[in-house]
């Protein structure tokens, strides 16, 4: 079945504006206020798509049987299973879910971020004669346009006293008033799913209001690694955020990696640094892109602990990785284990 219930229920809205039906969805990328988004004629065009169960390709993520599903892989087999579960269609489309990146702001400068989900680059991105690649999560580049460090997006208009499924991404939400205002309009017996850098306390959180929440803590590494790739990262204290978050018994708590070239000899180490509870749940994604940081790109001849799928050995994107580690060396100090990969292709290849 490819009918999926999101587009009738749910909102997808990120710090530019750009609304979605969910944040796997390929298409519809026009900034629009989110109510106008949702009830617009390209959105009842996909309902009606959805109704005769045609095969969507903008929903190419669900209709992969081999795509991870990051949270709900545990007991869903796609994400539109995980929306279908939730609430059952009744004919008729309200905003009953919402996933939020409101804002970039973020106090950590991730190497596999950018301008657009931490506030920290916006200095590099705006002043400094970068490479001609985007240094983003998500591939874009900054366009000159932007002229502020913390962009958010205005969501005043959406009535969050009927919605029962919050999803929240970064920048680091817990940074953010506007969300503790949008936990005071939430019904009793939400569900949120919250994606942090556990680096801020959640004791204002109210978790009376919450059946369950799904916590994904972001660790691509502890101690010496942990802070080079994770610039703002203390080991220390994200043990004591760590344990303030064990206190709460309607969390679910679940250690998130992302695997790349500067953190690939580290994450079994980080691993068992992390799982600390019998229930605390890992997961880890291979990085993508910016195709320079990842491990798809690297020559044979470095040895990796993991198996990865499609990898290719690509010249270009390796001397890309070395251009920009030597740019991000003027800016940070690194630890050798954390530039063993770099080092490695520095042996080989001239640029």
């Amino acid at each position: 079945m490819t009918f999926c219930i999101a587009p009738f229920v749910n909102v997808h809205i990120d710090p530019f504006g750009v609304s979605k039906p969910c944040c796997l969805y390929k298409g519809f990328n026009e900034i629009q206020d989110p109510i106008k988004a949702f009830n617009s004629k390209e959105w009842n065009s996909l309902r009606e798509r959805m109704i005769l169960n045609e095969t969507i390709d903008e929903c190419e993520t669900c209709n992969n049987p081999n795509t991870t599903v990051g949270f709900f892989k545990d007991n869903f087999t796609s994400y539109r299973d995980w929306f279908n579960h939730r609430y059952k269609f009744d004919g008729t489309s309200s905003i009953k879910s919402i996933e939020l990146s409101r804002s970039n702001k973020c106090n950590f400068k991730c190497i596999i971020c950018g301008w657009d989900r931490s506030s920290r680059w916006y200095e590099d991105e705006k002043n400094l004669s970068r490479l001609d690649k985007p240094i983003a999560s998500d591939a874009r580049i900054m366009p000159k346009s932007i002229s502020e460090k913390i962009i958010s997006v205005n969501v005043d208009d959406i009535d969050f006293s009927k919605v029962d499924n919050l999803v929240l991404h970064g920048g680091e939400s817990l940074l953010d008033e506007k969300i503790y205002e949008i936990f005071d309009q939430l019904p009793d017996g939400s569900h949120m799913m919250l994606s942090t850098n556990c680096s801020i306390s959640p004791a204002r959180i109210p978790f009376h209001k919450f059946n369950k929440i799904d916590v994904s803590i972001s660790i691509d590494g502890i101690n010496e690694i942990g802070t080079d790739v994770r610039l703002g990262f203390n080991t220390k204290h994200f043990t004591k955020i760590l344990n303030e978050w064990m206190k709460y018994d309607n969390c679910v708590i679940r250690g998130h990696y992302v695997y790349h070239n500067m953190n690939a000899f580290s994450m079994q180490e980080t691993k068992d640094f992390f799982m600390i509870r019998d229930d605390f749940k890992w997961m880890f994604d291979i990085l993508k892109y910016p195709k320079y940081l990842s491990p798809r790109i690297l020559p044979d001849y470095i040895e990796l602990p993991i198996k990865i799928r499609k990898r290719e050995y690509d010249e270009e994107e390796c001397k890309n990785f070395i251009r920009f580690i030597d740019y991000m060396k003027t800016r940070q100090k690194f630890h050798n284990e954390t530039l063993k990969i770099y080092d490695l292709l520095k042996t080989k290849i001239k640029l």
